[in-house]
């Protein structure tokens, strides 16, 4: 073995790499569904897992070969072993698996130079994929079996320098998943990292009844890249059927046999985890639920992953690079580094403002699972394009318009790539929009928004309703943050009233004080951000009926956002309070004039009855930087000179607090 300090010096200087690379897509790709080619990988810029020692770079010696299967199907792989004299135990042992539709040439040279800083590496092709026979099977439980085979393969390799008791296994997306299930059958290796890979991936693709265009890019492959199995074969004629009966043969097989959340108890395997919010493949919900049922040493991360689509952070790359490093020190060179000394659970939360077209991030941890480190915060929809924490009416609704004309097909809008003037001839997009008030403190919100929708419909074969959240700053600057996404295919009585409750899609991000939140109902779910991954694509395939949908406004219709605790009193979380609607008192608090001011300003106000009144001026963080009234006063009209000569330009906010009533504005001082 070699010296401690020798580690300690390789960390300063070599990164590990980031699983992105390794994954089906990366998140600047462009491909349409013509092609069925995934996106071209970085080969050039990966950074290396530290190094087994400090001596000049070894000459690595690779090997083609092949492993036969249980059912006589030949595996493609290759192998690059260092030309040195191997070390007792033999050589730390990578096995590196490719994301769907590649092959073994995808990880080829990132082997070989891994293998060059003293590893014994591995990758292969998937059975289906690249030379390998076969046929897949869509990343089940065949593909599964395949790799335990194929670690037995490298176990048993030690004339050639494999260390059996030091395998890690890495990949993303199918290169994660694979060896994530594997670990919960009994694969015989020191640990694994897995990228974007929720143990229930299958559900995901289809959730909530609605299918992900991802999912049809991934079975729509021509055979020089995927050959599937009849079964799969099948699976894209049953989403371009669109009907009940497909649906249905969809809802059976997409899971079977590759969901395997039930399995992750029976995992032996040390696991790093990492997922992407903003995964155009999967859920990341879905990998936190894995999370929480690992009985395993484990860490994890979810944030800032370029994986599926996810925007890029230079400081979350940093941090990765300790990260991972640690993590490999740890298990595969027995360094006591206290890798499992940290919180289980790192995660990054998207905010404002933009840089390079990506959110920034703000990395944070958590003792216990995500799921408890919020309370829900009930958005409800209300006329007037308004979010409020009180429900409207019992009869208040609102229509959303999924106008289609001229027979359109799914076939044709696929074709099209949801965009040219045939198609936006016989399909219109058609959303409504609702807003909360201002918040007024930086509100973190962080697991999983849900929804509860009251809705009916002329419709009498499915009805789909999907949400988008935004930001939208005190300028008017917006941006997508998440989404969620329901159709009703049971749906077969026309204007039949029914209630659904369904989750979105997992996310963590900061409202900006001042900001307010904006959701869109939408029947057609594409996002200006969405571009870059999707292109003109939508994030699952629209329902191509001509009908009228109903949503109601009441107290069936709501939000649940996941508020972080610590981020404020959920009940004063906006700077306007709902809650004066239904004040019996006729409260008043008036804008202050002038405004904007320099440096003076008056600001007006009327208590119903004698009460303590507060009136406190507030900063755009929320900073409290001056009390204006803190007494006791007599029902009726006052008012109260603010003078801000001491404070900067920008924006504030003033509050007024009694016994009955609550209120605040906004106020802009410009020096």
């Amino acid at each position: 073995m070699f010296a401690m300090n020798s580690l300690r010096r390789n960390r300063q200087i070599l990164g590990s790499i980031f699983l992105f690379v390794l994954i089906l897509l990366s998140s600047n790709s462009l491909y349409s569904q013509y092609s069925k080619v995934p996106g071209s990988f970085d080969k050039t810029n990966f950074q290396l897992l530290p190094a087994y020692r400090d001596a000049a770079l070894l000459t690595a010696t690779r090997t083609d070969f092949t492993v036969t299967m249980r059912d006589g199907v030949k595996i493609d792989c290759l192998k690059f072993v260092p030309y040195a004299a191997v070390p007792v135990g033999g050589w730390p042992t990578v096995i590196m698996v490719h994301g769907y539709g590649d092959n073994k040439e995808t990880l080829a040279k990132f082997c070989e130079a891994q293998a060059q800083y003293g590893y014994y590496t591995m990758t292969f092709s998937v059975r289906g994929q690249g030379n390998s026979g076969g046929l897949s099977n869509l990343i089940s439980k065949v593909e599964m079996l395949d790799l335990l085979e194929l670690i037995d393969y490298v176990r048993a390799d030690t004339a050639d320098g494999s260390g059996p008791n030091k395998i890690l296994i890495m990949g993303g997306s199918q290169g994660g998943i694979l060896p994530y299930r594997a670990a919960c059958n009994g694969a015989p290796v020191k640990t694994i990292i897995t990228s974007v890979a929720p143990p229930n991936f299958g559900s995901s693709w289809i959730e909530n009844g609605s299918i992900k265009m991802t999912f049809l890019w991934t079975i729509e492959y021509t055979p020089d890249t995927a050959r599937y199995t009849p079964l799969v074969d099948r699976m894209s004629d049953w989403v371009y059927a669109n009907t009940k009966e497909k649906w249905d043969s969809l809802a059976y097989w997409v899971p079977k046999d590759r969901d395997f959340l039930n399995e992750i108890p029976n995992c032996s395997v040390p696991m790093l985890v990492e997922g992407s919010w903003q995964d155009k493949f999967f859920n990341s919900a879905d990998i936190m639920e894995g999370i929480n049922s690992l009985t395993v040493p484990y860490s994890s991360y979810i944030g800032a992953v370029q994986g599926h689509g996810g925007d890029h952070s230079d400081a979350e790359d940093i941090w990765h690079m300790n990260w991972f490093n640690d993590w490999f020190f740890y298990w595969l060179f027995d360094m006591q580094n206290g890798a499992l000394d940290h919180p289980k659970y790192q995660y990054a939360s998207s905010k404002f403002p933009i840089v390079n077209n990506y959110w920034s991030f703000v990395h944070d941890s958590s003792e216990v699972p995500l799921s408890e480190v919020s309370t829900n915060l009930r958005l409800y929809f209300n006329k007037n394009s308004k979010l409020k924490t009180t429900a409207g009416g019992n009869s208040d609704k609102i229509n959303l318009v999924n106008y289609v004309s001229g027979g359109l097909t799914m076939q044709q809008a696929v074709d099209a790539e949801f965009t040219g003037a045939n198609f936006n001839n016989k399909f219109r997009k058609a959303k409504l929009t609702f807003d909360t008030e201002p918040f007024m403190v930086n509100t973190e919100f962080t697991g999983v928004p849900k929804f509860n929708v009251q809705y009916q419909s002329n419709s009498n074969t499915f009805v789909q309703i999907n949400y988008q959240l935004y930001e939208i700053m005190p300028n008017g600057t917006s941006r997508f943050i998440t989404r969620a996404n329901y159709t009703d295919r049971n749906y077969t009585i026309k204007n039949v009233k029914k209630t659904a409750n369904f989750k979105g899609q997992g996310h963590s991000h900061i409202i900006s004080a001042g900001s307010k939140l904006r959701v869109v109902i939408t029947n057609l779910d594409t996002a200006p951000t969405d571009t870059v991954f999707m292109t003109t694509n939508p994030f699952v395939l629209p329902i191509l009926a001509n009908s009228t949908h109903a949503v109601y406004l009441n107290s069936q219709s709501y939000l649940e956002l996941p508020v972080v605790r610590s981020t404020g009193n959920l009940s004063t979380t906006f700077i306007k309070d709902d809650n004066e609607n239904n004040n019996p008192y006729s409260f008043e608090l008036k804008q202050n004039y002038p405004n904007p001011f320099n440096p003076v300003t008056t600001i007006e106000y009327t208590i119903a009855q004698s009460n303590k009144v507060e009136i406190k001026v507030y900063d755009i963080l929320g900073k409290e930087v001056k009390t204006l009234v803190n007494e006791f006063l007599e029902a009726g009209a006052h008012k109260v000179v603010f003078n801000a000569s001491e404070l900067s330009s920008g924006v504030y906010f003033y509050k007024i607090s009694s016994a009955n009533f609550n209120d605040v504005k906004r106020m802009v001082l410009v020096k």
